[in-house]
């Protein structure tokens, strides 16, 4: 080995212990956890419709419904989801929530008749909605302020990893033998027990612990105390709108300009999967030095202008453009609005807060879909595309007002949180 190589080596050792050493052990082992469910989710999901189809001989629609009927029931299940998170901790949520995905998946490997997934996909997707709010309550249970936004953006690199990964690992496993698909999600629901058990202790705010369950505290939180947390959520279902309509009826739209629409498709779609792995820590890194307010703008500017390219400019390097506009400000806005909501939440309702903001997903989801594939029908990709761009601004620029409210707040109550506020 010359000096060179042995330079280059000992710069990467040093680079990951000091990664290794910035960040508390919970958030390295919830990144690998992370990793591992997704790159396995992702391996099934987009194939649940072909296995439905092709294994039980549902038709297309019946198997649709399958996959669009959990977040309807998990819309009303995130209204207190993060409660059993904040009264009874974080380690019992994560400890029964996989075990109890394990068995949901070892019966889909079982399953015969389209119903049965019908039942398991709720039951999964339940599971999910527990464990996931817990996880982000836990960070900022155990991460500082300043740092959290950088903890998030590690979650974010670890789905976007999964993203990148999983599809191509589900269609050889898919060819080999599909069942297997299900098996490998189960094994790693058992490994996260597993790990679990063993490295991660109970972390809710000791004052919490010690009053929660005696305390009967409210199952979801009124409207008039926490206003800004239902008005931000609301603000953030466009950005999720279009994310959805990249999973449905974007392989539709590009269909109208593309002979190999599919392949182009696959080829945005592992752009930002790939980006986003890359350059996720460097971005959060850099940004942290400018005001959420101004952060958070910028992203929905971003996406403002992924809508306007792929309505008005349907060329394939625009839209590689488009698709790094969509990049970045998903590398911008993820890590930054989890911040402001650990921010908003005081420790006995940290779950509950991250868990009714997931319901902003569950929303772009139920609508998205369908809205979208009446507007690209009956008007075309430039309303469709057109009005999401004009839907982002108008919400962008509410966000903005909103956030520089919360944060204006939040310093009143705590002074050093001064430099967050734009």
């Amino acid at each position: 080995m010359n000096k060179s190589e042995y330079w280059v080596i000992s710069r990467i050792r040093d680079t990951v212990e000091n990664a290794r050493k910035r960040y508390h052990s919970i958030v390295w082992i919830h990144f690998w956890l992370t990793m591992s469910r997704c790159i396995t989710g992702f391996m099934l999901y987009p194939y649940l419709v072909i296995y439905m189809t092709e294994q039980l001989g549902a038709s297309a629609v019946a198997a649709a419904g399958a996959i669009s009927f959990p977040p309807l029931i998990a819309l009303f299940f995130k209204l207190w989801a993060g409660n059993i998170s904040d009264r009874f901790g974080r380690r019992p949520v994560f400890l029964y929530s996989p075990l109890m995905r394990f068995f949901v998946l070892i019966a889909m490997v079982f399953a015969t008749e389209v119903w049965h997934f019908y039942v398991l996909l709720v039951l999964n997707g339940l599971c999910l909605n527990l464990f996931a709010p817990a996880m982000h309550a836990q960070i900022a249970d155990v991460v500082s302020e300043e740092k959290r936004m950088e903890a998030y953006s590690l979650n974010n690199i670890a789905i976007n990893i999964g993203i990148s990964v999983g599809p191509l690992l589900g269609v050889a496993v898919y060819q080999l033998n599909p069942p297997l698909i299900f098996g490998a999600e189960a094994i790693v629901a058992l490994l996260t027990v597993w790990v679990v058990y063993l490295k991660i202790p109970e972390t809710l705010p000791q004052s919490n612990e010690q009053t929660a369950v005696p305390a009967k505290q409210p199952v979801w939180l009124g409207l008039a105390s926490h206003w800004p947390l239902y008005l931000l959520i609301l603000l953030t279902v466009p950005i999720y709108m279009v994310e959805m309509q990249i999973n449905s009826t974007l392989p539709l739209y590009l269909k109208e300009h593309f002979v190999d629409y599919l392949l182009v498709y696959g080829i945005l779609r592992t752009v930002t999967g790939v980006l986003t792995a890359v350059l996720q820590m460097p971005i959060t890194l850099w940004s942290k030095r400018w005001k959420s307010t101004h952060v958070i703008f910028a992203g929905y500017l971003l996406l403002v202008g992924y809508g306007l390219i792929y309505g008005f400019a349907p060329f394939f390097w625009m839209l590689v453009v488009a698709e790094c506009c969509w990049v970045m400000s998903d590398m911008l806005l993820d890590p930054r609005l989890k911040k402001v909501v650990s921010m908003m939440a005081k420790p006995q309702v940290r779950a509950r807060y991250f868990s009714l903001y997931d319901l902003n997903l569950s929303l772009g989801k139920m609508t998205a879909p369908v809205l979208g594939s009446v507007v690209l029908v009956s008007y075309g990709g430039q309303m469709l595309f057109g009005g999401l761009a004009a839907l982002l601004l108008l919400t962008g620029v509410f966000q903005l007002l909103l956030i520089s409210r919360i944060l204006a707040v939040k310093t009143k109550q705590m002074p050093e949180a001064s430099e967050e506020v734009g």
